[in-house]
């Protein structure tokens, strides 16, 4: 499976901002939590998308599954106007991916609280 980075518009809170960037900084993951009134916003967030099947197949009894990916989940929760949960794992940044991701958690960081 490969993983690509994909962009998603969201507010963030300072508060947020602070942990992606120690998230990122320590290699950990992260539990983000958004408002509906959040799912909108000028804040760039990179979030992996992994290419697979449309569907996954249960191993134990046969059912098919949809798969979703991050930008998926928010398009579907801003239909349905209600907030969502996501974890970003920065662990498993790799090499070809390391420098967009510090280039977009450098630019949430100069904007600050004050790009709203």
């Amino acid at each position: 499976m490969e993983t690509e980075l994909h962009e998603i518009n969201v507010t963030l809170s300072k508060e947020q901002k602070e942990k992606i960037y120690q998230a990122f900084h320590n290699r950990e993951s992260i539990f983000l939590r958004f408002k509906n009134d959040a799912l909108r916003g000028s804040d760039t967030l990179l979030v992996p998308s992994i290419k697979m099947p449309s569907k996954f197949i249960h191993p134990y009894d046969g059912r098919e599954i949809p798969m979703f990916t991050v930008v998926d989940y928010l398009e579907t929760k801003r239909k349905e106007e209600k907030g969502m949960k996501i974890v970003m794992d920065y662990s498993l940044i790799n090499d070809s991916t390391e420098n967009s991701v510090a280039r977009n958690i450098e630019k949430l960081m100069e904007c600050g609280a004050n790009c709203h």
